[in-house]
């Protein structure tokens, strides 16, 4: 329980923070930009979906992921003025996989799984030029998860299912630096680190990204980037203990 009220206390203090960046800036304007994008990650780790069953080891590249997916949704945003910045990250996931056991007993087995996450986080630029910045931030990401499994089986009366299912959810509190840099008139890089989790949610969460945008004119780019996310989480038997990167593949409206 007092787990929980510090959770939903950072997520209070995250909520403030983007309200007194708001009202800081309610009078000036905004530059806004929008990118949905696709991250082409493997996974590896320890994954552990049902309570009372052992943690398996996965290691998956995007080609095998990519077999099983139903569906991927992926967007970043960001919300500029002056010295502030509001930022936003989120993700949708959904993969079902099976396989033909062929028993006596059980003939398949099918696992559909959906990871969700939703990050918000207010900063404010603490070096910069007419080229480049550094932003600081804090903020707060939360995740949910959601497996179920079905087992087909077979026996003299007939086909049945048997279903099983599980489910987690929890917030990380963030604190993170991202910097740009004007290359050229066409060329945007950037970059950024953040660290969360630390028990409060996940027991630790850190992240790395890095790329650059290709300004094909002022209000739209493309974007390419290399991401890495580790998340370590167990609670109640459900275990995500996992790691994933790769290419990122993206577009970038500005407004």
């Amino acid at each position: 329980m007092a787990e929980r009220q510090c959770v939903a206390r950072l997520a209070g203090a995250a909520t403030a923070a983007f309200l007194l960046a708001t009202q800081a800036v309610a009078q000036s304007q905004w530059e806004f930009t929008v990118s949905p994008y696709a991250w082409l990650a493997g996974l590896e780790g320890d994954l552990g979906t049902l309570p009372g069953l052992p943690s398996e080891k996965v290691s998956l590249s995007f080609g095998d992921i990519v077999e099983d997916l139903d569906y991927g949704l992926f967007l970043f945003a960001s919300a500029r003025n002056g010295p502030w910045v509001l930022f936003f990250d989120g993700s949708a996931v959904q993969t079902t996989s099976s396989e033909s056991v062929g028993g006596p007993i059980v003939d398949s087995i099918e696992v559909e799984s959906r990871t969700s996450n939703l990050a918000l986080a207010a900063g404010r630029t603490v070096a910069g030029n007419n080229v480049s910045n550094l932003d600081v931030y804090i903020g707060a990401r939360a995740w949910w998860l959601e497996n179920e499994i079905t087992v087909k089986t077979q026996t003299a009366t007939g086909l049945g299912k048997i279903k099983k299912s599980s489910d987690a959810s929890w917030v990380d509190p963030l604190i993170g630096i991202a910097g740009q840099y004007a290359a050229s008139d066409r060329w945007n890089l950037f970059g950024s680190a953040e660290i969360g989790g630390i028990g409060l949610g996940a027991d630790l969460e850190w992240g790395l990204m890095a790329g650059a945008t290709y300004e094909v004119n002022e209000r739209f780019g493309l974007t390419f980037a290399w991401r890495y996310l580790a998340v370590d989480y167990e609670e109640d038997g459900i275990v995500f203990d996992v790691t994933q990167s790769g290419p990122l593949l993206g577009a970038t409206f500005r407004f």
